[in-house]
Order: C-alpha cells, then sequence, then structure tokens
C-alpha cells in the first residue's frame, strides 16, 4: 500500500445493498446480506488502470484511481475456526503439554538430584565405616559442588580427629602402663617379703608413683577439654606479667636446688582468658626449660601492638630446628629427655599449644640469642580495654626486671 493509505482497519456496520447489486445474491452462499450487522476489513488499493478497473468492476471508461475494498468477515465461520481451535487445544494439545511438561520436569529434577544421591550413597558407606573414601565432587560448579566439597573438608577433619583421638587412647595407654606397672611391682615386692620391707620407703614410693599417674591424668582431662573448643563468652582481662611473675616466684622457692629464675621485662599485658589455663600454660613453659636448663631461666612479656608476647628462654642444649615443631606433639620426647622420671609425661607441651590455639594465639620455638639454649615464643591476642586502643601499649607493669631468685645451695 502507498505510504499515504492507511493499511487497513475494521469496521462494524450494517449493510445495505442497492436494489440491484453488480453481484447478486445466489442462496447457496448463506443467508442474504442486506440489513444484516457485519464486520468488514477496508482496505485501500495503490492507483489502478483503467484496463485493471474494467477487469474488476465490468465498468469501462474508469479513468486511473484507487480502490477501496471491503472483505466481509464471516461471524458465523469465525466462531466455527475458534470452537474447532479451542477442541484441539482441551483435547490434544493441553493434556499432551502436561504431560510432557511434567515428564521434562521429572527429567530434570532427577538429572539435578543424581549427584545429590551418589552423595548419600557415599555417605552411607562412610557412616558404615570407611572413614577414608570421600563424596564425588560434580564438576557443575553449582551449589551442589559447593556442598560436596564443604563435606569432603569436613571429612577430613573428622577424619583426622578420630586418627589424633585413636592415637591418644594408645599412647595414653602406653604411658599409664608404666607407672601402674612400677606402682604394682612396688607394693608386690614387699608383700611377698612383708618382714624384711621398709614400709615407710615403700609407702614413699608408690605415692611418688601414684602423683606421677595424677599428674598425667590431670593432662589428659586438662588437654581434653582444651581440645574441645567451645566458645565461651567474654571473660575479665588478666595480666600475663602477674600470672608470669607469680609462676617465677613459685618455681624459685619450691625448686631450691634447681636453676637461677630471672623476670625480664615485665610490660602490663591484658590478655582474655582464664587465669587457671594461663597460669598452666606459663607453668609448663617453665617447667619444660627448667627441666633442660644448665642453670638459668627467663621469662618475659612485652606488648607489641595489638599483641602480647611471652618469651621464655634456657641456657639448656637446646632444640634442633627439625624437631621445634615436634616437640608440641603428644608424648613426644626427644632423645636428651627419654627418662620418664626427668623427661615429663609428654604432655606439657601440647597443652601449651592447645591452650594457645584456644586463645587465639600461637606458639613456636625460635633461634635462641647468642645461638644457645632454647627460646619458645608464645604470642597472644592483647585484651580490649574500655577507654584505651587496642595498638596501645601497656605500661603499668614498672620495668619488672630482675633476679626474682637466684640459686640457692
Amino acid at each position: 500500500y502507498p505510504q499515504d493509505v492507511s493499511s487497513g482497519h475494521g469496521e462494524t456496520l450494517t449493510v445495505r445493498l442497492p436494489d440491484r447489486p453488480r453481484s447478486p445474491h445466489d442462496d447457496l452462499n448463506g443467508p442474504a446480506l442486506d440489513g444484516r450487522r457485519v464486520t468488514l476489513l477496508k482496505r485501500v488499493t495503490d492507483p489502478a488502470s483503467t484496463e485493471a478497473l474494467e477487469h474488476f468492476t465490468g465498468i469501462g471508461g474508469l479513468p486511473e484511481q484507487r480502490v477501496t475494498v471491503f472483505l466481509l468477515v464471516d461471524p458465523t465461520a469465525a466462531d466455527q475456526a475458534a470452537a474447532r481451535i479451542t477442541t484441539i487445544f482441551v483435547r490434544y494439545v493441553t493434556p499432551g503439554a502436561v504431560l510432557f511438561t511434567a515428564l521434562v520436569a521429572w527429567w530434570v529434577t532427577g538429572l539435578a538430584l543424581r549427584p545429590v544421591e551418589g552423595i548419600r550413597r557415599r555417605m552411607a558407606r562412610i557412616g558404615e565405616g570407611a572413614f577414608h573414601e570421600r563424596v564425588p565432587v560434580p564438576p557443575a560448579g553449582d551449589g551442589i559442588t559447593r556442598l560436596a566439597v564443604t563435606t569432603n573438608a569436613t571429612l577430613d577433619r573428622l577424619e583426622l580427629a578420630l586418627k589424633e583421638q585413636r592415637r591418644l587412647v594408645s599412647d595414653a595407654s602406653h604411658e599409664l602402663r608404666s607407672p601402674l606397672a612400677a606402682l604394682r611391682s612396688s607394693l608386690e615386692v614387699p608383700l611377698a617379703h612383708p618382714a624384711g620391707a621398709d614400709w615407710p620407703q615403700v609407702v614413699r614410693e608408690a605415692l611418688a608413683d601414684t602423683g606421677r599417674l595424677q599428674l598425667l591424668t590431670d593432662d589428659l582431662l586438662l588437654l581434653a577439654a582444651t581440645d574441645e573448643r567451645h566458645p565461651a563468652g567474654r571473660q575479665p582481662p588478666v595480666d600475663l606479667s602477674d600470672v608470669v611473675a607469680e609462676q617465677l616466684a613459685e618455681l624459685a622457692h619450691l625448686a631450691a636446688d634447681g636453676p637461677a629464675y630471672t623476670a625480664g621485662t615485665l610490660d602490663q599485658a591484658l590478655v582474655e582468658g582464664s587465669e587457671i589455663l594461663l597460669g598452666r600454660l606459663v607453668r609448663n613453659l617453665l617447667d619444660n626449660a627448667s627441666r633442660h636448663a644448665a642453670g638459668a631461666v627467663a621469662a618475659s612479656v612485652v606488648r607489641v601492638g595489638d599483641r602480647v608476647e611471652l618469651t621464655v628462654t634456657d641456657d639448656g642444649p637446646g632444640i634442633a630446628p627439625e624437631d621445634r615443631e615436634r616437640v608440641f606433639d603428644r608424648f613426644v620426647r626427644l632423645d636428651a629427655a627419654r627418662d620418664r622420671a626427668d623427661g615429663g609425661g609428654g604432655l606439657g607441651l601440647s597443652l601449651v599449644r592447645s591452650i594457645t590455639g584456644n586463645l587465639g594465639g600461637t606458639v613456636a620455638f625460635t633461634d635462641p640469642p647468642g645461638g644457645t639454649g632454647a627460646r619458645v615464643v608464645v604470642r597472644l591476642p592483647a585484651a580490649r580495654e574500655d577507654g584505651r586502643d587496642d595498638g596501645q601499649e601497656g605500661g603499668g607493669g614498672g620495668d619488672g626486671a630482675g633476679q626474682v631468685a637466684g640459686r640457692s645451695g
């Protein structure tokens, strides 16, 4: 159609035919149109030639002009066509579409849940005792993939915890066997020869073995408690310098023939934690140092930014670099400390690492000053104090340095 003429529109009107239309009505074509309310689609043609007009209208000699064409829309045929389409949709298309949609949904759901079923079957096998196995990780990279990766990481930690538990039970049984055997023999031999037994000495030896058992049992219970890592509420801050000074004074008083205990810099250093656990941490470090020291043990506490550093040094044989990490394992004794009477129960440094980890800190042996002896450094988060910036240095501890107790003869 030309650009200046509408492409067409519908018009509803009542047909009024002339008395003698050029297209006479035929009953075979249905009811007559005259007087009917009908809808017509109106179209305008391009300019038509005289010959074209005569061909379509039968009138000759008409000038070239546009022609308006009216196309009658039969409402009956339209209703019949709509009814047929509705019937096709209701009887065939809609049920088929529903069935097709259900099949596609079932197939897609099964395909999406197939990795979940694989994870479920593998978890069932792991639950039956195959703790070394892991769930399959689908390559899709979706939420199920992340779930599988997280599950495997959790299973790794659980397997490691299970191995650690089994090793702890085995090592604890081995460690308890020796003092129990010694205690039993110290009682059985005097009972076999009661007349010649020095019963006060027998009781003293039995008490010594019982003390070793009690100490080992306490360490095991404390280690189990610290390994649980239960979240705790915020505790009142503890001045680590006071704990160190107290432990140094107590050791100097109890171990008269032991090494000389020296306090270095003792800054005011508040940390969040149980005072009992912090005291056990400091005591284990000092006991380990005094066990190997030739004549001197030193401890210091300094505030470095938002951390508190506790340093314990001794002038003993030191620890080889390759053994500085291994000494924190449970029931590990180096060659110089194989004797259980002199080397401890093998849990002291394990407790130190466990307590330090629960407090959010770290512990490690470092190179000692001068290259001789051993030096262990514990770093703990400083407690947040009201009215003071976390990065501010604590300063209420004085110089705190000096000889706490010398070797007494």
